[in-house]
């Protein structure tokens, strides 16, 4: 055998490397790509770090594999058969934006060898942000005209704050979260769910946050009415009741809305008037219907009451301005003459007393079943409001019977 194998050794040498020659004449080896889409693990380990990524649009969705072999078996590999993946679990903050791609798995029957396969690009470049959570206050808008004397006493919502969880550079750039009502002819308390609405610090709404969030609004409304004092008895003698006011002059009342709709005043509890002879400020306490609250307000209020002394003032009446009345008008030749001028003294406020004229005293003389002679009759007149009369005055009449 030793022999055999020593014989025509070049020529045996010769026709193995002809025949590998041949065989990869016919079955060469090349390099092929396939394109493999890049498949993303862990993200949700992402939020667990309070990370999110600013955009899942990846600069690589799709990786090219390169593979060294021989055409047959190249010709049985597809894209499909290999799987690339990017484990973002190795994200540990937001610096860490540069992420090496996993190793290329190959899913075929075919013997490929590692160090055959060439993965493009072996990184991807993240962009990162971070997760940040902050509390904003509700703030309740209201738009309308509610009905005359209606007031807003209170606008709430529950809860009254919303928690927005965003990138840091959204929860930046938040401004203020308001809801909007409509109170228009409002005249009872509104209770009703509203959507959120949330602006930048521009004012600009930021509709990708709006509408996420729900609360319940409650607006109260109120009725202001005024205080009407009641005052009882006179002052003492000689004195007058002037002008008189209340503090508070009106009140903020809330209730069923049956019972707001009736109530129109308040009025207080009665402030006697007797022998005073001076101004003075009383408390006093209202008068409240029931089912009826005050709005931050106590029950008592003050009421102040002016007492002048009576002003006195004598007007003089001409004689032709008295009126003669009970005439005998059977006797047509008696004559009524009213000796001197009559002066007539009247009491009251000064700003009353100072503008009456004689005139306004309509003043007359009853001389019904009086016969000839000198007669003494009280004068008659008609006091305007807030005005009397100090004393009485007597006329004096002398009737004569003249010529037929």
């Amino acid at each position: 055998m030793k022999e055999f194998f020593k014989k025509d050794l070049t020529l045996k040498i010769f026709s193995i490397a002809f025949a590998i020659f041949l065989w990869f004449t016919i079955n060469p080896v090349k390099t092929n790509y396939y394109t493999v889409p890049l498949t993303i693990i862990n993200e949700e380990s992402l939020r667990a770090k309070g990370i999110v990524l600013n955009s899942k649009a990846f600069p690589e969705k799709y990786v090219t594999i390169s593979v060294r072999d021989r055409v047959d078996v190249l010709d049985r590999i597809k894209d499909n058969d290999f799987e690339v993946t990017l484990d973002l679990s190795r994200v540990k903050s937001v610096e860490d934006k540069v992420i090496a791609i996993d190793t290329p798995v190959y899913l075929g029957r075919e013997n490929i060898s590692g160090t055959n396969m060439e993965l493009k690009p072996k990184s991807v470049t993240l962009d990162l942000g971070k997760i940040e959570e902050n509390p904003f206050i509700v703030q309740v808008e209201t738009s309308g005209k509610l009905p005359a004397n209606y007031e807003i006493i209170s606008k709430t919502a529950a809860p009254d704050t919303v928690s927005i969880q965003a990138l840091d550079s959204v929860i930046n750039s938040v401004g203020s979260v308001k809801v909007y009502v409509d109170v228009t002819g409002l005249n009872k308390t509104l209770e009703v769910k509203k959507e959120c609405k949330v602006y930048d610090k521009k004012g600009v709404e930021m509709t990708e946050l709006s509408k996420k969030f729900t609360v319940d609004i409650r607006i109260e409304v109120g009725k202001r009415i005024p205080i009407v004092p009641i005052i009882s008895g006179n002052p003492e003698e000689d004195y007058v009741e002037g002008e008189y006011s209340v503090k508070p002059d009106n009140i903020l009342i809330t209730g069923d809305n049956n019972i707001l709709q009736k109530v129109n005043e308040i009025k207080t509890a009665p402030v006697s008037l007797d022998n005073m002879t001076k101004s003075f400020t009383t408390p006093a306490l209202l008068q409240l219907p029931e089912g009826v609250r005050l709005v931050n307000s106590t029950r008592e209020v003050n009421v102040t009451v002016e007492i002048l002394p009576l002003a006195e003032r004598t007007v003089d009446i001409p004689v032709d301005s008295i009126s003669i009345e009970g005439r005998k008008t059977e006797d047509a030749t008696l004559n009524y003459e009213i000796s001197s001028p009559v002066s007539v003294k009247l009491k009251g406020k000064v700003e009353d007393v100072n503008t009456v004229s004689y005139q306004q005293l309509l003043a007359t003389i009853d001389v019904d079943g009086l016969d000839e002679g000198n007669h003494n009759v009280p004068l008659k007149i008609t006091l305007p409001g807030n005005i009397t009369q100090a004393g009485e005055v007597r006329v004096q009449v002398k009737i004569t019977k003249g010529a037929d």
